[in-house]
């Protein structure tokens, strides 16, 4: 950790970190956080560090030539005394850094970690409960949906396709949640939806206008609830995996809900019916 390096936005180091922060390679085994406060949750979850990133100035005061030690950088840090040997810290000029930032208000510290590893669970007890979703594209949804299953209990969050769920802009929806609940990526709907049952879970699908109403008792018990992507909705190809079709009524004349919005009631429904 004792190693220094101020980079340049040409520098082979900064390109793989832009294409690693754009997004290039969904499935890369690496991914990026950004603010202290995130990388400090990360080391939390049992999370290995392999490289930090921050700005030149928080190392390099005006009048100096040279960088400071690791110390001076994370002094006032609360991860100071948590970081081993093996990281590697990258100091960028601030422009670079700026520009690198996946946000438009970037915090000072970027991270790189492996990317965390998840299974759906083999047993599901009687009040647990797991969210699919299934072609979920906007990651500040996917984020916000991570976020909903970790306030109500949730046992798993399952994504198969549309956003990954470890794109920044998701990881900052989530509030960190992402870094506590299990998140399972990389499976297609139907090996997803029978492990699920497998494992106990009765399948519960949403749609706009069919199905059971959401408040009737449909969300008791070990069950996944599935949610289908903004645009389309789920699939009814899908129909033979599904246990049970539910929607939820609305009084006014909105069409349908956004996702994240369904499926925060969908959660707080199934978690309180399993209290």
């Amino acid at each position: 950790m004792d190693r220094v390096e101020v980079k340049g936005p040409n520098n082979r180091r900064v390109v793989e970190l832009r294409r690693l922060i754009d997004g290039v390679g969904a499935n890369s085994a690496e991914i990026v956080l950004e603010g202290e406060r995130t990388v400090g949750e990360a080391l939390d979850a049992g999370l290995r560090l392999t490289t930090v990133i921050v700005p030149e100035s928080t190392v390099i005061s005006a009048k100096s030539t040279g960088p400071k030690s690791t110390g001076d950088m994370f002094a006032g840090s609360t991860l100071r005394e948590r970081l081993d040997d093996t990281v590697e810290i990258l100091v960028l000029r601030d422009r670079t850094f700026e520009r690198l930032a996946p946000s438009v208000t970037p915090q000072p510290m970027l991270a790189v970690v492996p990317r965390p590893q998840a299974q759906i669970p083999t047993w599901f007890d009687a009040d647990e409960f797991a969210i699919v979703l299934v072609g979920v594209a906007d990651p500040g949804n996917v984020g916000t949906l991570i976020r909903v299953a970790d306030a109500t209990g949730a046992a798993c969050v399952v994504v198969v396709g549309g956003a990954d769920p470890w794109r920044p802009k998701a990881v900052r929806s989530s509030a960190g949640s992402v870094l506590r609940v299990p998140v399972v990526s990389g499976t297609d709907v139907r090996t997803s939806l029978n492990r699920l049952r497998a494992a106990g879970a009765k399948i519960v699908a949403t749609d706009v206008r069919e199905g059971i109403p959401h408040h009737s008792g449909v969300l008791n018990g070990p069950l996944a609830i599935v949610l289908g992507s903004e645009s389309h909705g789920l699939d009814r190809a899908i129909d033979s995996l599904v246990d049970a079709w539910v929607r939820i009524d609305m009084a006014g004349n909105a069409e349908s809900l956004n996702v994240a919005m369904a499926g925060t009631l969908l959660a707080y429904e199934a978690s309180r019916a399993g209290l």
